[in-house]
């Protein structure tokens, strides 16, 4: 592994806008997820589903993930999620009910199990409230999922680490104040535990776009290893920090090595 440093921050598709969307009804629809009509673009229909937020499941068809999501909010039923679930179903949809929000996307693919496509996105209604942000703020989406950098996007202009702050604080709000799940939850919350926890990223390998830095596995220890060349594969392992993940990959000889890469240097 060289220590050079890495390239630039890759160039990503640009953000796409959507102005006067109204909500579709339609069997993908839940809480971070839905099918729209812009009125800027006249011959496509959109399904769309929230960066950087996961609201609970609403049905019982993935009774792991309602455990996870359980585990999350420290809830000990895993049935009482499906509530939160539904809650948080009816927020978004009174959310986006006056029909004029807009939408922003990279089209991103967000996979799913719709047939449809559905591409990540971040949702202003007309009072220029994050849809993300307020699920969060009243106990109905953990801080989970695909972020993306806001900095070039008017209405945001953060980067993605520093809403992935915005976001912990505000759900440190609904946590204090004891709204939707974690009205449910027990034991009080923990400020700092809030503010350090691991983030939650999905098990998955990544192929580089660029050089990036790898870091030892003690986060304590800063200081970088080396540089891990464009075009490797790693193994994502699980969040490590609230800005790295723990990453394994196998070198040219044939060794296997683990550490610590920055979210944003992997795309995630």
């Amino acid at each position: 592994m060289s220590l050079a440093a890495p390239d630039a921050a890759w160039a990503a598709k640009k953000w796409r806008e959507y102005t006067g969307c109204r909500v579709i009804p339609n069997a993908s629809n839940d809480g971070d997820s839905f099918y729209v009509k812009p009125t800027n673009i006249k011959t496509r229909k959109y399904l769309f589903r929230l960066y950087f937020v996961d609201t609970p499941e609403s049905e019982t068809s993935l009774p792991e993930r309602l455990q996870v999501q359980a585990d999350y909010f420290g809830v000990p039923d895993p049935k009482d999620i499906l509530k939160i679930g539904k809650e948080a179903v009816k927020f978004t949809e009174n959310f986006l009910a006056d029909g004029n929000f807009t939408v922003y996307s990279r089209l991103s693919d967000a996979l799913g199990r719709s047939d449809m496509d559905r591409d990540y996105a971040m949702v202003l209604n007309a009072a220029g409230q994050d849809l993300g942000t307020e699920l969060v703020r009243n106990g109905l989406a953990r801080v989970y999922g695909q972020g993306s950098d806001l900095g070039d996007l008017e209405p945001y202009k953060r980067d993605e680490n520093a809403w992935w702050r915005r976001l912990r604080q505000v759900e440190l709000e609904a946590k204090k104040e004891k709204r939707g799940a974690w009205a449910l939850a027990g034991g009080p919350p923990n400020p700092l535990a809030a503010l350090t926890a691991p983030r939650q990223v999905a098990e998955q390998d990544v192929v580089l776009a660029r050089p990036i830095y790898l870091y030892p596995l003690d986060p304590a220890n800063s200081n970088p290893l080396g540089t891990l060349k464009a075009g490797l594969t790693v193994h994502v392992v699980k969040g490590a920090t609230p800005d790295k993940a723990q990453v394994r990959f196998t070198s040219s000889s044939g060794q296997v090595y683990e550490g610590l890469a920055r979210y944003v240097d992997l795309g995630l």
